[in-house]
């Protein structure tokens, strides 16, 4: 007959191995997610130092290896949407802007036609603001902005 301890310990490392099962799972959807997002094609040993890094970083904003995935990772997971932090890089900010614009590109484009692109950008900047820290410089947003709602004001849509 087994003693408690005996028991309780592998009843212990059963829930940690799951645990631990969850969390890579967790890991490996917020990769992939990741590597779509920023057009990564293959292994992500074979990138290069400098962007293993860098996505190393952007891993860490939304998952852990000790609680594994967070808020930021369930709204990447759940509405692919990517939420910015004091450390985010410029592609960041532009990847921000551009899932912004796709979402309420209807909106969007209306508002560059009629020529209310101000309102649009201060709100965007906002957006960013709240998350970053510091304002963007309103002609990034709209040089951004004007790349996917351009093509589709030339075309008469």
């Amino acid at each position: 007959m087994k003693s408690y301890s005996q028991v309780y310990n592998q009843s212990k490392k059963k829930v940690l191995e799951e645990r631990r099962a969850v969390y890579e799972a967790q890991k490996v959807a917020v990769v992939n997610v990741l590597k779509e997002n920023y057009m990564i094609t293959g292994k992500m040993s074979e990138l290069d130092s400098k962007t293993k890094a860098e996505m190393a970083r952007r891993l860490s904003e939304y998952w852990s290896p000790k609680t594994g995935i967070n808020d930021a990772g369930v709204k990447l997971l759940n509405e692919n949407m990517i939420v910015l932090s004091k450390d985010s890089s410029s592609e960041d900010i532009k990847m921000f802007i551009q899932k912004q614009v796709k979402k309420n590109l209807e909106q969007i484009t209306e508002s560059f036609r009629i020529g209310q692109s101000a309102e649009v950008v201060d709100v965007i900047n906002e957006q960013i603001k709240s998350m970053v820290g510091r304002k963007v410089k309103n002609s990034f947003i709209v040089n951004t902005m004007w790349d996917i709602v351009g093509n589709r004001i030339k075309n008469g849509k």
